[in-house]
């Protein structure tokens, strides 16, 4: 699951750039700033992999927490063994 926060997003669409999965889209319609957002188009293609979260620049993108290899499993806090990768 993928969120994106509309107001946070300034439209840089570094995730759209970044994902090797090809999960998301420019939308065609402005928002009321003006910007094309970036939408998730092909949310079954995405393999959680949260780089998209780690490279926005304005932490507008949330990928399923839980499953994210950098969070503790136990409490959903930051894991600070995440350089060993996977448990």
């Amino acid at each position: 699951m993928i969120i994106i926060n509309e107001d946070l997003c300034k439209g840089c669409h570094l995730c759209l750039f970044m994902c090797y999965k090809n999960v998301y889209a420019i939308s065609s319609e402005a928002n009321k700033k003006g910007v094309q957002l970036p939408y998730v188009n092909f949310e079954d293609r995405c393999t959680g992999c949260g780089v998209c979260e780690v490279i926005c620049p304005d932490q507008a993108i949330t990928v399923d927490i839980n499953k994210n290899w950098w969070v503790d499993k136990e409490d959903n806090s930051f894991n600070p063994k995440f350089s060993n990768g996977r448990k």
